[in-house]
């Protein structure tokens, strides 16, 4: 945090800066710095060229002000020549904002998250399925909205499925399961050495040359992976993977990605075969859906209610809504793992007339302003 007054202010402005701001914000532990602050306190007018110099380099920053002394005055200023130069930023008059805690809480909470997320290097295995068209998401965009690095490689990159040892491990994951799982098991084996030595983070893979080829799913390693709490997803989805990458980053948790299969009402219904273990109560394996080969995991979500998020390609628009799950289906006409979930008739109304595409994340809990403050943060508009 940077307290920043008019040129040659005296030391006693600074002081009482300071001292309002720990008033304010009892909960924090606020460090005073003047090298790359993620945070200014405007503490008089005057101070704008001050903001400036810090800004220097800078993506985002949060900008704290007053009612007295032209503060509010000259952040007003600040935040213009911070839109005008593409930093992302949050304005709060500390003076008048009731939840100024809980705003704050927030901001850093994602700012943590943003700066763990441009350490992320995702691996595209394969290509973006051909369906998909709404989904793909440009390398450079990625990079330049939140330091996300890209790579794809083709599974000729490695050797066959089949030339990779058993996991007794993951077999014993799945126990009970009634089907033979050792070609799953290779492809979890796989999946793991492309991770290892390509330095992944995350990856979203081309999944269905496997089962078209050799009657093998991704879908168990897949949902093992993200059990483990490596981000994982299915069909080459790059829109799907930054939005998991987000939401493990902001919540802790690693989200379904689901077809949104069907809208009647207020209700939604999900249907995707390729969940984690851990949100589930009670699960078996079965075949993948579209080709009735391999396995794929079938599993009654745990969570009573769940946050829905969905981002465009463009990284400029985002879908969210909060609602309760009503319903677990088990249709034989539809992905394995089902739910039908009920969110506000203006949210429903948003899915049909403008989604943002297919494939939708659900996380257990409500996480609905956290997730907005985010991408209010870095300048994605929740539609």
């Amino acid at each position: 945090m940077s307290l920043i007054a008019y040129p040659e202010a005296p030391e006693e402005i600074i002081k009482r800066g300071e001292e309002i701001l720990r008033n304010k914000l009892p909960k924090f532990d606020i460090e005073i710095t003047n090298e790359n602050p993620n945070a200014i306190f405007v503490i008089t007018g005057g101070s704008e060229s001050q903001a400036k110099k810090l800004l220097k380099g800078s993506s985002r920053i949060l900008i704290l002000a007053l009612t007295e002394n032209n503060s509010y005055a000259a952040a007003s200023e600040i935040k213009a020549y911070c839109n005008h130069n593409n930093i992302n930023t949050i304005l709060y008059n500390v003076d008048y904002e009731q939840d100024i805690q809980i705003e704050l809480e927030r901001y850093y909470i994602c700012n943590q998250a943003l700066n763990s997320i441009a350490n992320y290097k995702i691996g595209l295995i394969g290509e973006v399925s051909n369906w998909l068209i709404a989904s793909d998401i440009d390398k450079k965009l990625l990079d330049n909205k939140l330091g996300l690095q890209l790579e794809k490689i083709s599974w000729k990159d490695f050797p066959k499925y089949s030339k990779y040892p058993v996991n007794s491990a993951f077999i014993n994951h799945f126990k009970d399961s009634g089907f033979n799982l050792e070609d799953s098991s290779r492809v979890y084996s796989l999946l793991q050495d492309i991770i290892k030595e390509k330095h992944f983070d995350a990856i979203t893979v081309e999944c269905f040359p496997l089962v078209r080829e050799n009657a093998v799913t991704a879908c168990l390693a897949l949902s093992r992976l993200n059990t483990e709490g490596l981000a994982s997803g299915c069909e080459g989805d790059i829109t799907s993977i930054t939005g998991k990458i987000i939401i493990k980053e902001l919540t802790g948790q690693i989200p379904w990605m689901a077809n949104m299969a069907a809208v009647e009402g207020n209700e939604i219904f999900f249907a995707h075969c390729t969940i984690a273990t851990n949100l589930v109560s009670d699960y078996k394996i079965n075949t993948h859906f579209e080709t009735n080969e391999g396995t794929a995991v079938q599993g009654q979500f745990s969570a009573e209610n769940a946050t829905i998020f969905r981002l465009d390609s463009q990284l400029s628009k985002a879908f969210l809504s909060y609602g309760n799950v009503l319903e677990r289906p088990e249709r034989d006409d539809s992905c394995r793992t089902q739910i039908k979930i009920e969110i506000p008739a203006i949210d429903i109304q948003k899915l049909k007339n403008n989604p943002l595409g297919n494939h939708h994340l659900i996380i257990p809990g409500e996480h609905v302003e956290l997730l907005r403050y985010f991408c209010n943060l870095i300048g994605i508009e929740v539609i």
